[in-house]
């Protein structure tokens, strides 16, 4: 762990530093944060000595995905429309539709300006389409449909500015008939221009296995991304040419990649209980050595936070009919620092979100998808941890997590609700 002491010389100039200039707030901009999923702000997030859940805001549908922030506003995808609130309040400002309706449970993302993008997920006969929204007005900049209409869209969108051309990342599933709750046989990657919509291409599956909460991670001119058949695969962000993949379990993987670029590595969290590293060179795409966890208790669709500062990523188990732990291992050997005992977090589905300013101990937010619904706080002490937590009017269960941004959390939960965390 980072030194958290200071001497008084130093906090003093920290301080005159701040009065100086104090610096804005970051984004939320998409999926944990950024292309690379790392899942972390420098932003200081709810750090009192307790938590509390301000507002309780009825969107009117099930958030079953995380918001984004831009600015002074937050931004929620429930059912068929976008909403947008102010950040501070949780004032409602605005909404704009964006499906046809039911479930929606493919993650938003955002140029981290003023274009937030929603797919429609598709479920039944509804079309997958991915909706462009201009974040100052709420209007609709284009919208395309894609993939067969028997194929739904449940992975978070990947945005990336690759050098000066905004691109789009997402893939899609088709759920088996054999078991279409947890086996899939089909999907297709898609990328497509961020100004327009147009496709760049499409690539699909040659593993059987779909892409069900697989979203991709970008290192440097490469997308990584997993899938049902629980292959890691990396192809061109060109032109969708698969440069190699590699086999990691026998179970579906259903979290995102995320992509440590210090140490060049590539985690994902697995059905098979699970934690996996794949080295990756970054000049090539190539995929090499594997390294997996000691096995986690429960099975994962948690998606990897990757703490630079301490050489750590965090990583939650579970599901909305058993319990829930988190895990944070080191991240190059995945050797575990500390693990929550049994029963002190909820089911938890949700990927951390991590609030480590640098100067206090980083901050774990989760939610559990469970009937209690509660958000918890988990303060990383070096070798242990402590855990605060707090239940919101009309909780339920909440599977997508939560967003930093400045001294808040915000999150949703299935019956609609959307809270600000402080």
């Amino acid at each position: 762990m980072k030194n958290k002491h200071f001497s008084l010389l130093v906090c003093v100039m920290i301080m005159l530093v701040a009065f100086a200039s104090v610096a804005a707030a970051s984004n939320w901009s998409q999926f944990q944060k950024n292309e690379k999923h790392t899942g972390i702000t420098s932003d200081e997030g709810p750090d009192d000595a307790t938590i509390s859940v301000n507002g309780n805001t009825l969107v009117g549908s099930g958030i079953e995905t995380v918001p984004v922030v831009l600015g002074n506003y937050v931004y929620v995808e429930g059912a068929s429309k976008l909403y947008k609130y102010d950040k501070s309040t949780l004032n409602y400002v605005a909404d704009c539709t964006v499906a046809a309706t039911g479930i929606q449970n493919a993650n938003p993302a955002s140029d981290g300006n003023n274009i937030i993008y929603v797919v429609d997920t598709g479920y039944g006969s509804n079309q997958q389409k991915i909706t462009a929204v201009y974040a100052s007005n709420m209007t609709e900049k284009w919208s395309t449909n894609f993939a067969p209409a028997s194929q739904q869209c449940s992975c978070p969108i990947t945005y990336y500015n690759d050098n000066g051309v905004g691109k789009l990342f997402v893939g899609t599933v088709n759920m088996s008939t054999t078991d279409p709750v947890n086996l899939s046989d089909d999907g297709t990657y898609f990328a497509f221009y961020a100004d327009n919509g147009t496709e760049i291409w499409s690539r699909e599956t040659t593993t059987g296995g779909g892409y069900y909460w697989a979203g991709a991670a970008v290192v440097g001119n490469y997308l990584v991304y997993p899938d049902d058949a629980g292959t890691l695969t990396s192809v061109s962000i060109s032109d969708g040419t698969k440069v190699n993949e590699t086999d990691l379990s026998n179970k579906q993987i259903r979290s995102s990649a995320t992509y440590n670029a210090d140490d060049h590595l590539i985690y994902v969290a697995g059905k098979d209980k699970y934690v996996h590293a794949v080295a990756i060179d970054p000049n090539t795409g190539n995929l090499s050595t594997h390294t997996t966890s000691s096995q986690m208790v429960y099975s994962s669709t948690s998606t990897p936070a990757y703490n630079a500062a301490d050489d750590r990523i965090y990583v939650g188990c579970g599901s909305m009919i058993n319990g829930g732990y988190l895990y944070c291992l080191n991240a190059t050997t995945l050797a575990s620092h500390w693990v929550t005992e049994e029963d002190e977090i909820g089911n938890i589905q949700s990927s951390p979100a991590v609030a480590d300013d640098g100067i206090n101990n980083p901050l774990i937010f989760v939610t559990g998808n469970d009937g209690d619904g509660l958000v918890y706080r988990i303060t990383d002490l070096g070798n242990g941890y402590s855990i605060t937590s707090n239940g919101p009017p009309n909780a339920t269960y909440s599977l997508a997590g939560v967003a930093i941004s400045d001294n808040y959390a915000y999150f949703g939960n299935d019956d609609g609700y959307l809270y600000q965390v402080n």
